[in-house]
C-alpha cells in the first residue's frame, strides 16, 4: 500500500511554528499590533518641577538682594517749624568717601544728604591702614538747628540708632552733633556723626558727615 506523504504547511501559514506570523484578519491582511503611547506626565512633572525651583530661586535671590543692597527711599523730612527738607541718597551725593566696597552698601544704602548741601572737600583719615573712617565737608543754607534737625530725622527714619545730640566735643565753638550707630552684613558696627558749625553770617551752615567703622565690631 502505498501511503501520500501529507504535504507539510507553508512558513506563515495557518499551522502553529516558528514561521507563524499570528493571526490573518478577514481581508487577509495581518491586523497591525496595539501599542499604548509612551506617557508625558512623568517628563512633564520634572519640567514643572525644575520651573518651580527656578522661580523660587529667583524671588530668594532678588529679596537677599533687596536686603543687602537697600535703595534709599526717604526723600524729605518735614522740622518742627514746618519747614520740608529735600533729601538725597548719599550713594550718590557721598560717592567720593567709597573704597573698596566700604562703607558696605547696607550702610551707605541707608544714609541720605540733605539736597541743598554742596561738598566742599572730602578727608580719608584711615588712608587705606586702619578702618574705614572718611569725612565729607559740605555746606547748607539752612540754618544749623535745621540741618541738625534734619539729620537726626533722617537717621532715625532709616533705621539708626540715634545715640547722642548735643554740643560737638570737638571742632567749632558753639558746634552740635547727632551721632548714630547701625549694625552692618560685614559682621561690624558704623557710626555716623554729624557736626553742624554755627551759621555764617552770609547765611551759610558749615556742617559735616563723619561714616567710619567702630574697632571694637560693636
Amino acid at each position: 500500500m502505498v501511503t501520500t506523504p501529507q504535504t507539510a504547511p507553508a512558513a506563515g501559514g495557518s499551522a502553529g511554528g516558528p514561521g507563524d506570523s499570528g493571526p490573518v484578519g478577514p481581508d487577509g491582511a495581518t491586523p497591525s499590533p496595539s501599542y499604548e503611547p509612551m506617557s508625558v506626565k512623568g517628563p512633564a512633572l520634572i519640567v514643572l518641577g525644575l520651573a518651580v525651583v527656578i522661580l523660587l530661586g529667583g524671588v530668594a535671590a532678588a529679596a537677599l538682594s533687596s536686603s543687602s543692597n537697600p535703595t534709599f527711599a526717604i526723600r524729605q523730612v518735614t522740622l518742627s517749624d514746618g519747614t520740608n527738607v529735600a533729601l538725597v541718597p548719599a550713594t550718590s551725593a557721598l560717592h567720593r568717601i567709597v573704597s573698596n566696597e566700604e562703607p558696605p552698601s547696607d550702610i551707605i544704602g541707608n544714609l541720605g544728604v540733605l539736597r541743598q548741601s554742596t561738598v566742599t572737600g572730602i578727608v580719608d583719615s584711615d588712608q587705606n591702614t586702619a578702618q574705614f573712617d572718611r569725612t565729607a565737608a559740605l555746606t547748607s543754607q539752612l540754618a544749623q538747628p535745621q540741618v541738625a534737625e534734619a539729620y537726626r530725622l533722617m537717621l532715625t527714619g532709616s533705621g539708626w540708632k540715634v545715640s547722642y545730640q548735643g554740643s560737638a566735643p570737638q571742632g567749632t565753638p558753639g558746634a552740635t552733633e547727632v551721632l548714630a550707630t547701625h549694625g552692618s552684613s560685614d559682621g561690624f558696627y558704623w557710626e555716623v556723626g554729624v557736626v553742624v558749625s554755627p551759621t555764617s553770617a552770609t547765611g551759610f551752615t558749615p556742617y559735616s558727615i563723619e561714616v567710619f567703622q567702630t574697632p571694637d565690631g560693636n
